[in-house]
């Protein structure tokens, strides 16, 4: 049997709302997912990289779009990665030059690197809306991206 999880975190990565806020961000997960097998917050001491599963596609170059090649990648995340969690330091991509860190990059099913993660198990509700992510944007005072994760 398999599992999807909606992952909700700040889009600057390390960013930690306050437990208030974490808090109250979980209690509208659960209002709006009210089916869900399981609503948590986990507070990582270093950068994890939450990211989508099964639901991975194709990574590009957020500068020109050219398409990254998977064992680059895995090159910069090996790279990236030491005993503090990851690092983000910027790599100059293969196509145009520019530098981005692994966070930047655009994915084809949104991933991220944080520290603060507000998720939903089995939420059986589809796609956060628009109005949805607003509403967590404001609880937790920062910016958000949301992950789509399938196990």
């Amino acid at each position: 049997m398999s599992d999807d999880y909606i992952h909700i975190i700040p889009s600057k990565p390390g960013e930690v709302p306050e437990e208030g806020k974490r808090k109250a961000a979980a209690a509208y997960f659960r209002s709006i997912a009210p089916k869900a097998d399981e609503v948590g917050v986990t507070i990582s001491k270093h950068l994890q990289f939450i990211h989508c599963g099964g639901n991975f596609g194709k990574i590009c170059c957020p500068a020109c779009g050219a398409e990254i090649e998977l064992d680059l990648w895995q090159d910069w995340m090996n790279a990236d990665w030491d005993e503090k969690g990851f690092t983000l330091r910027p790599h100059a991509m293969p196509c145009c030059g520019v530098k981005h860190t692994l966070h930047d990059l655009a994915y084809e099913w949104p991933q991220g690197f944080a520290r603060c993660d507000v998720r939903a198990k089995n939420p059986n509700i589809g796609k956060v809306s628009n109005e949805q992510r607003v509403r967590f944007e404001a609880i937790l005072g920062c910016p958000i991206r949301v992950i789509y994760e399938h196990m």
